[in-house]
């Protein structure tokens, strides 16, 4: 016989937002992901992010970061377009 086990369940939301200038983003949440949709260079802190390509950070189940990240387009100021994607507990 296998015993019932609890296990809580946490909620989450994601969330998509557009960056087009160099600035700061607070991350509060487990996942993050930075795409690069523009046609300039994007640095996300000192990892270059050439366009089309991707960057996502992951906590384990439970875990989360408040840390911000300098998203840092440079001297661009045409075709900046970095999408973000976090995931975010909504119970903790």
């Amino acid at each position: 016989m296998n015993p019932i086990v609890n296990v809580p369940m946490l909620k989450y939301e994601v969330d998509f937002y557009t960056v087009d200038t160099s600035q700061y983003v607070q991350a509060t949440c487990n996942s993050l992901t930075f795409i690069n949709y523009g046609t300039s260079v994007v640095s996300i802190e000192s990892v270059i992010l050439q366009p089309t390509q991707s960057f996502t950070i992951e906590g384990n189940n439970t875990e989360y970061t408040e840390q911000k990240f300098f998203v840092n387009f440079g001297t661009s100021t045409t075709g900046n377009n970095c999408v973000i994607v976090r995931k975010r507990y909504l119970n903790v």
